[in-house]
């Protein structure tokens, strides 16, 4: 399935207000370039698309069809730069990960982030570029953590910023004034506003301040027809050229007398001060001009060279990944986990951005949910992946024994204690600790958790001797930890400090489509161990398995699989297979499945298209002369409704 990129530069800066695209206007692009995924990053200078399709749409083709939807300025005619396969697939994951190396790096960052939430909520992305936001995010962290990559300002903003902070302090409180403008470099504004410069003021002649709709929220500006004095309150100017404002030695000498010892940071792109031959010697004063900054700028590149060659052999090392990834049959899995449902997706984010840091993580939701195989992916994607994982399932050992597994104990603490043992905390040191069940802890063990939380400290049972431990504590319950905190079952600060970040599993019953990949899962699974030749589910157990509620979660799937793969006969699974409280869930008294009220269209063409197939025994040839679909069409609602492998040939 390839993946291409095509990159359009704007001949003209195109006004702020960008078009959204519709649900309508996306289905029309998608159908046009026969794209299955599609992602579109549109900005003032420019617009980057993104294409997973079964061949490199033409470029003029999307050039035509973007112009027709205003979504390209009609005056730029020129092609847009095209990549495919692999260099695609790296330029997604440069933007992912923040490492463009271009003035709007951090900003295409944040822009993807926006544009990939869009995009899955009106269901553009598939698994292709799932993966590759998901993997993006997480090479991200890894490259912040692992590497001094983004540690150097290489952009005029971040420069400006580095040197007001060293100078001025806090970035809240500063007082931003911006005298005069400058089209292409007005965007510095714009950066400083997003690190946090909330205190702006323009300043300027008629004509030259910028419009309310583009000014940051909190901004202000006052047009005149000269510049009097500079407000008293300016603590950083970004001066650009005027026609009627300049600045004087008396202007600034006025401001630094009525705040003294207050220093004043100028970036004159004007040229006015750097032709005011004594303005070096006025104290509290730092100028810098656009070279001063080139030069920063320079500098902090060349000495980002060694990071930068380490973030590209990652890059290069994720690009080998995915087509190992995409070559296997693990398409919709996740680091060992099963789902392509977009409430998986976000799951599957979350982990992404969280597991390189080693923050403390509570995961909740109903049994069965795999809250222990989402804290093991956390632990596989961290830098403790080397280490092994620990788990302790804190419900399932006696209270007068659980201490004792958690902590450690010395020889002769307790009746039974023949000899010292470590315990969970010190086994797991620079690892990952996993805690089961944190709901069923009790009160006396409660504390010790905390301090061990709270200061990387524990002692043995028995000894007053305290010893330190690196470990990340991850903790799952399927119990309301908030409603025990108002009872007094659970300790609060306890509480406070495991819900750093909280993960709730949704339970099965909400994401219908993850069943059927998850019973083919299964289904393989247990075909090898039980050495059956069972490579299907008939149309109406995969009817059934999708109408039963699945109080269990995915562990009562599983278990209702492996059942009917051992009672199969044949090479598919019938409904008579299937547990008998599942099989009567969905099969009134008449004996026919159970018919929804009110069927969505997706699903009136997903069972036509099951009947279909069952009816020409898989037969896709046929089966596409059928429904008078093309076989390609039909292969691809196949993949669509994960009624085939996605890696299966048409």
């Amino acid at each position: 399935m390839p993946v291409s990129s095509y990159k359009y530069l704007f001949t003209e800066t195109e006004p702020q207000q960008v078009p959204v695209i519709t649900q309508r206007t996306l289905r029309e692009l998608q159908d046009i370039m026969a794209a299955e995924e599609w992602l579109m990053l549109r900005h003032a200078e420019g617009c980057e698309v993104f294409l997973v399709s079964d061949a490199v749409p033409d470029e003029h083709k999307l050039r035509i069809a973007l112009r027709e939807r205003k979504l390209l300025p009609e005056n730029d005619g020129d092609p847009g730069i095209v990549q495919t396969s692999r260099e695609a697939i790296g330029r997604f994951l440069e933007i992912a990960v923040g490492a463009c190396g271009t003035v709007n790096g951090v900003r295409l960052m944040e822009m993807l982030q926006r544009e990939y939430s869009r995009m899955q909520e009106m269901g553009a992305v598939g698994s292709v570029l799932n993966w590759l936001f998901q993997r993006g995010i997480w090479l991200h962290e890894k490259v912040r953590q692992e590497t001094t990559f983004f540690r150097f300002a290489v952009e005029p903003a971040a420069v400006i910023d580095e040197l007001a902070q060293k100078i001025l302090g806090s970035q809240s409180r500063s007082r931003l004034v911006v005298i005069g403008n400058s089209v292409p470099q007005m965007h510095i504004v714009d950066e400083l506003y997003r690190q946090g410069y909330r205190q702006i003021t323009f300043l300027g002649g008629v004509g030259e301040l910028p419009g309310h709709s583009v000014l940051p929220v909190g901004a202000g500006s006052e047009p005149s027809s000269f510049l009097k004095k500079l407000p008293e309150n300016a603590d950083l100017l970004l001066a650009f050229p005027s026609a009627t404002h300049h600045l004087s030695e008396a202007l600034i000498k006025e401001r630094l007398s009525g705040r003294s010892k207050s220093p004043l940071l100028v970036f004159d792109f004007s040229n006015d001060i750097r032709n005011l031959s004594k303005i070096n010697k006025i104290s509290d004063l730092y100028v810098y001009t656009p070279d001063d900054i080139q030069k920063v700028v320079r500098h902090n590149i060349s000495e980002r060279k060694g990071a930068a060659t380490t973030v590209s052999k990652l890059i290069e090392q994720e690009i080998d990944a995915f087509y190992r990834w995409h070559g296997s049959s693990e398409r919709y899995s996740f680091a060992g986990i099963i789902g392509a449902s977009p409430q998986m997706q976000r799951v599957f984010e979350m982990i992404s951005r969280i597991a390189q840091t080693d923050i403390t993580v509570l995961i909740d939701g109903e049994s069965g949910t795999g809250k222990e195989l989402v804290a093991k992916a956390i632990h596989t994607l961290s830098n403790r992946a080397e280490r092994p994982f620990f788990v302790i399932n804190c419900g399932a050992i006696p209270d007068n024994l659980l201490e004792s597994e958690l902590f450690g104990h010395t020889k002769g603490a307790f009746t039974g204690a023949a000899n010292a043992k470590e315990g969970m905390f010190e086994a797991a040191h620079k690892s990952t600790l996993f805690l089961d069940e944190i709901g069923e802890l009790p009160p006396q063990l409660q504390v010790k958790l905390l301090r061990a939380l709270q200061d990387g400290e524990i002692k043995r049972v028995g000894s007053n001797e305290t010893v330190r431990v690196d470990v990340r504590v991850l903790a799952a319950t399927n119990k309301d930890l908030a409603k025990m905190v108002e009872t007094g079952d659970f300790r609060s600060d306890l509480f406070y400090r495991l819900n750093v970040i909280q993960m709730t599993l949704p339970p099965l019953r909400q994401r219908a489509d993850d069943v059927t990949l998850l019973a083919r899962h299964f289904m393989d699974k247990f075909s090898k161990k039980l050495r059956k030749d069972v490579i299907g589910f008939a149309l109406e157990t995969v009817e059934m398995l999708r109408k039963y509620s699945w109080p269990g979660n995915v562990r009562e799937l599983e278990n209702a699989v492996e059942r009917a793969v051992a009672l199969a006969v044949g090479s598919r699974v019938l409904p008579h297979d299937l547990p008998p409280h599942v099989l009567n869930s969905a099969q009134p008294q008449n004996g026919h499945i159970a018919e929804d009220d009110h069927l969505t269209l997706k699903e009136v063409e997903r069972r036509h298209i099951l009947e279909t197939m069952e009816a020409t025994d898989w037969n896709q040839e046929i089966a596409s002369k059928r429904l008078g679909i093309g076989r390609t069409t039909l292969w691809r609602k196949l993949k669509e409704y994960n009624m085939i492998d996605s890696d299966e040939d048409i």
